[in-house]
């Protein structure tokens, strides 16, 4: 009777099917590896992208600021003389005398100016009553004209402000003027709409020209 040892080819086959085993287990890896290195290859590149888009955002904004701060100061200048025009046609509106009264009204209404008047008269005022004197830093814009009538140098002037303190300085800058003279307030209503509070406002004068 005829052995064949198959041992050999048996260690063969298992040695080969070791070596398959470590080959499929190397490439694997390598695939493990290849997409961990896409992954993050393509994660860099996205970063790169959101780095890139951050700085153009960054730069539009810088730009956006500069241009709405731009926009801001023209828009108040422009408030301001459609202030001053309200005034000056309110005025006119009434007939009233010379020029230099209207441009006295537009002063009083316009931020970092003031009364005109004469400087020892107000110095004497401030002596017997050191409250009467008008505050130079007031901003004007919380006072508002909606009306102005004249007849024969007797004034009636309709407004509004954003509070009685504010009316009370108004009527100091007019006690003040030398075109101004018996300023009297009529009468004063707490107004309130849309979530705003204000003060209606009327009074007299008489004008000097």
């Amino acid at each position: 009777m005829i052995r064949i040892n198959l041992l050999p080819i048996r260690k063969v086959k298992r040695a080969e099917a070791s070596q398959r085993q470590f080959l499929y287990l190397g490439m694997a890896i390598l695939a493990t590896v290849g997409a961990v290195v896409f992954v993050h290859l393509q994660a860099a590149s996205q970063l790169d992208d959101i780095m890139r888009r951050n700085t153009i955002l960054t730069a539009d904004v810088a730009r956006l600021k500069q241009e709405i701060g731009d926009y801001d100061k023209i828009r108040a200048q422009r408030e301001e003389l459609l202030r001053q025009r309200k005034t000056i046609q309110a005025l006119d509106a009434g007939r009233t005398g010379p020029v230099y009264l209207l441009r006295e009204m537009s002063e009083l209404l316009s931020p970092g100016k003031g009364p005109t008047f004469d400087r020892v008269s107000y110095e004497e005022t401030l002596r017997r009553d050191p409250n009467a004197g008008f505050n130079a830093s007031w901003d004007p814009r919380r006072v508002w004209m909606e009306g102005y009538s004249e007849d024969q140098k007797h004034v009636r002037i309709r407004g509004a402000a954003k509070s009685n303190e504010d009316v009370a300085e108004f009527l100091k800058r007019l006690n003040s003027s030398v075109f101004f003279s018996e300023v009297n307030l009529d009468s004063t209503s707490q107004v309130s709409g849309h979530g705003i509070k204000f003060v209606d406002f009327s009074l007299s004068a008489n004008v000097i020209y």
